[in-house]
């Protein structure tokens, strides 16, 4: 054979056991002996070492083989290792679901059910402990209490006022005022008994409607901005309303509510690629500016092209409801646009079929003083 012509030292059996092995390799007793065995026999005769059996020495003169059991051994303890680094991962991922459970649990008991003084005790209680690991100073923790303190008073004052003006019998001169501080109040409650919608505030009755379209008018005075609540042939709540602006004015004549929707999607008329298209823009989305109530409207006197109705605005932009226009009549694209607190009270009473009636001018005009009143006469 060629190999055996090569090799001075060693047998072909014993070059190939030993050049096929791994010089840390992990082997069995009897083939440990035997490789330490070719060694030795390689360091001995070193003298007579051929081109190949002085490669094989170089490589194996420090060779330290390890025994089979040992790396069972290793096997098994990166086995433990991995199953408890396994389990840990497990152990840490369940108590961080069951912790964000009990963050989201006890945020929505904060919010839903404690009242103002129950907050505030909490609220101390949260700064409190954040003092005990320094995160806030004995200074500020006073500044907290103070501020709490305060807060807690000026909403005890306004539910104070609220209910004042709930016992005092007074709904129809106060209910503007009234809506918009009770408005997202947790204690605000609309109760839908039989034909009843009763509104409930803090256990006290506020005020009792009939879901009867024949009890209820809606006025919307253009030139004016302004929008009118009758009920049972009795005002109960003028408020501020944007119309269309120049070419896009709210058509003028009379309607009727044929739909209600909450938290409607909003199908926005956008120019693309020269054409007018309609995107479709769900409640929620950053871009849906018409608030969380559609009251949509239907012509009775003619027909009119597109689909209006009366909504709100985007309620995350600041003031946006206030900055679309400084003129009233001159701010949407068409639909009478309301303030959220009045809205959300329309879209809870107002029955289908309610006749609304929008007019340029109001032929009642409530500015007109005495003397301009008796000299018209």
């Amino acid at each position: 054979m060629v190999l055996d012509d090569k090799l001075k030292a060693l047998t072909v059996t014993e070059f190939n056991l030993l050049a096929n092995k791994d010089p840390r390799g992990s082997y069995d007793r009897l083939t440990r002996e035997n490789l330490n065995s070719i060694i030795r026999k390689l360091t001995d005769q070193r003298a007579k070492h051929s081109s190949l059996e002085r490669k094989l020495f170089i490589k194996f003169k420090d060779a330290n083989f390890y025994a089979l059991e040992d790396k069972a051994k290793k096997i098994r303890f990166e086995l433990v290792r991995y199953r408890l680094s396994s389990n840990v991962k497990k152990s840490i991922k369940f108590t961080s679901s069951v912790l964000g459970l009990l963050i989201v649990s006890g945020f929505i008991i904060y919010q839903g059910f404690l009242g103002a003084e129950s907050k505030n005790k909490v609220d101390v209680a949260y700064y409190a402990g954040l003092n005990q690991v320094g995160l806030v100073s004995k200074a500020g923790l006073d500044t907290i209490k103070k501020s709490l303190k305060k807060t807690s008073k000026e909403n005890e004052q306004l539910n104070q006022m609220v209910e004042q003006m709930i016992h005092n019998n007074k709904i129809t001169e106060n209910l503007k005022y009234i809506l918009k501080q009770i408005y997202e109040n947790p204690k605000t409650k609309y109760l839908q008994i039989g034909k009843q919608t009763i509104i409930n505030y803090g256990g006290d009755e506020i005020a009792r409607y009939t879901r009867d379209p024949a009890l209820w008018y809606v006025l919307g005075v253009v030139e004016q901005g302004i929008m009118r609540i009758y009920y049972a042939d009795e005002e109960i709540l003028q408020i501020r309303a944007i119309f269309g602006r120049k070419g896009e004015e709210t058509p003028i004549g009379n309607y009727e509510i044929k739909n209600r929707v909450y938290k409607p999607t909003w199908y926005k008329k956008e120019p693309t690629n020269g054409r007018i298209r309609v995107r479709a823009i769900p409640f929620g989305d950053t871009d849906h500016e018409i608030g969380h109530w559609w009251l949509g409207l239907k012509k009775l006197d003619n027909v009119i092209l597109g689909s209006y109705g009366i909504h709100g605005v985007n309620a995350s932009k600041v003031n946006e409801f206030y900055k679309k226009n400084f003129d009233w009549r001159n701010g949407s694209a068409g639909c009478p646009n309301i303030q959220e607190w009045y809205l959300h009270f329309l879209g809870k009473v107002l029955p289908l079929g309610t006749k609304v009636n929008i007019v340029s001018k109001d032929k009642w005009n409530n500015s007109l003083d005495v003397s301009q009143a008796a000299s018209a006469t």
